[in-house]
């Protein structure tokens, strides 16, 4: 009955968007009368967004139900409130940009640098030729279904959706697999490095047709517009967006370093530190899109390289809640506020036959094609059935519903049905494979969920808990124990939580270390 008031209370609030959604344009008109009505109209957009932000977040604490899932509906219940945003091309493509480099950076941080290193050409090999094979057939895919649907799909619509499509979605997946406890860690890490690479990947391909389409090149195939990824000319521009995106990269690594080197002077954190860690993915987005980059390679490769630490702990927080409380929930609502209900229902067919496609078939194809031959030699050898269980995880997610807005914010026409059949293949995959994932991993006894009913007995005797989430309790574990000492407190135990920096040899390593201090 609880369950069920929950849910009752999230439709409710889904109606009332739309019913205040349906006075949208009164209330702009009410604004036009004022003075300065535009700067009105965008703030009170932005808080429109805001409000919405919020009210996502709570709905899917309650009700377990996907955030990005209730983002996109209240996107297209609040599609009247939110029109006016929408149709400015610049402040849209601004808005969307800005929140893709931050994203793209969160990416980089979660991913653990040195398990990226160990799996590097398992990564490569799906992040690169597998992502190319992924977008090339759901393009296809979508070219066909459009005629066995007899529904109207230009060629360029049916090769923007494979590239934009094409990446997993790391904010999608990482909440489900730390659930999962896996028999071989490899598993777990390749799937999250993959998802945070493809989206910088699958950004470079879109951003190539992107360039190809706005300088006016006409192809007659979809093979022939994957063809001109290797022409000399895309080539280049390719050449100088990874080139630039690495660079600049680097530097942005550089820059945290010297913040970091910059708190290990000071014993305390202060708000403005949180001024100087945006600063900086954003600056070198800027710098490698001026020098003909990739913003968003550069914003991935700095927080890749860089290892957050306790002295950046407020930092981190404050940066992950406008990450996941704001910027990721924004990009669904502006993405479900791009389509009305009727084309979603004209482009229906279409749209969840090829997301059963790109789940069922292109997915496990691309999957076994690329790793296959890491299951017969090398080290670290992946079995069928963690093939099986990788090819089962093909959620998308914020980045494919950046890319979305992005092609939309650049006004190319013969666009009809962009939006709505991505916004198809997204909803299925976030409310699908999400749901039967731990099936999945039990069934194909690759991990197994891990329970919270698990208790740690400590014992009755009075003691004394340091958490840490790296090595900096060593310096405050001289200090705990003397204050232990004072109390007659005989034991100290330290809790180690790596989160995704866990390795058996950093765990056992940091074991040592408080075992000799």
């Amino acid at each position: 009955m609880k369950n069920y008031t929950k849910y009752l209370s999230s439709f409710i609030a889904l109606v009332v968007v739309a019913v205040i959604s349906v006075f949208g344009p009164e209330i702009f008109y009410f604004f036009e009368a004022q003075g300065e009505h535009e700067l009105i109209e965008t703030f009170f957009i932005i808080s429109v967004l805001f409000v919405l932000s919020f009210v996502v977040f709570y709905i899917a604490d309650s009700t377990k139900l996907p955030s990005f899932v209730i983002a996109i509906f209240f996107g297209l219940a609040g599609h009247g409130l939110l029109q006016p945003i929408v149709e400015k091309q610049e402040v849209l493509g601004v808005l969307v940009g800005f929140g893709a480099t931050l994203i793209l950076f969160s990416g980089g941080l979660e991913t653990p640098f040195a398990n990226f290193k160990k799996l590097f050409w398992k990564i490569f090999s799906l992040s690169f030729p597998g992502l190319l094979a992924t977008a090339l057939l759901l393009s296809l895919s979508v070219a066909v279904l459009g005629t066995w649907f007899h529904v109207s799909i230009s060629l360029l619509v049916a090769v923007l959706l494979g590239a934009v499509l094409a990446s997993t979605d790391p904010a999608a997946i990482i909440p489900i697999l730390k659930r999962l406890r896996f028999k071989n860690r490899d598993t777990k890490d390749l799937i999250i490095s993959e998802s945070a690479v493809t989206d910088v990947t699958g950004t470079l391909l879109t951003v190539a047709f992107l360039g190809l389409m706005i300088s006016g090149v006409v192809l007659g195939s979809v093979t022939d517009w994957y063809g001109a990824i290797f022409s000399a000319e895309s080539g280049i521009i390719l050449a100088k967006q990874l080139a630039f995106g690495i660079i600049f990269g680097v530097v942005g690594y550089g820059f945290l370093e010297i913040l970091k080197k910059f708190k290990q002077s000071h014993e305390q954190e202060f708000e403005a530190d949180s001024a100087f860690f945006l600063f900086i993915p954003i600056i070198i987005f800027t710098l490698a899109l001026s020098f003909g980059g990739s913003g968003y390679l550069a914003a991935f490769i700095a927080g890749l390289l860089f290892s957050l630490t306790e002295k950046l702990h407020e930092t981190e927080r404050f940066f992950n809640h406008l990450i996941d409380g704001f910027f990721k929930p924004t990009i669904f609502i502006l993405l479900g506020s791009l389509v009305n209900p009727q084309e979603l229902l004209s482009y229906a067919g279409v749209g969840i036959a090829a997301a059963i496609v790109f789940m069922g078939i292109i997915r496990p194809f691309t999957v076994f094609l690329t790793l296959g031959g890491f299951s017969f030699f090398g080290k670290n050898r992946f079995s069928w059935r963690e093939l099986v269980f990788i090819s089962f995880i093909r959620e998308t997610g914020a980045i494919p519903a950046v890319l979305l807005v992005t092609v939309v914010s650049f006004g190319l026409p013969g666009m009809d049905g962009l939006v709505p059949i991505g916004m198809w293949v997204i909803l299925l995959t976030l409310i699908v494979e999400p749901i039967l994932t731990p099936w999945a991993a039990t069934t194909l006894k690759v991990a197994e969920p891990i329970s919270d009913t698990k208790k740690v007995q400590l014992g009755e005797a009075p003691l004394v808990v340091l958490v840490t989430r790296g090595r900096s309790f060593i310096d405050r574990l001289p200090y705990v124990v003397t204050w232990a000492s004072n109390h007659s407190i005989k034991r100290v135990f330290v809790m180690l939580c790596l989160e995704q920096k866990y390795t058996p040899e950093l765990s056992a390593e940091i074991e040592a270390e408080a075992k000799k201090t």
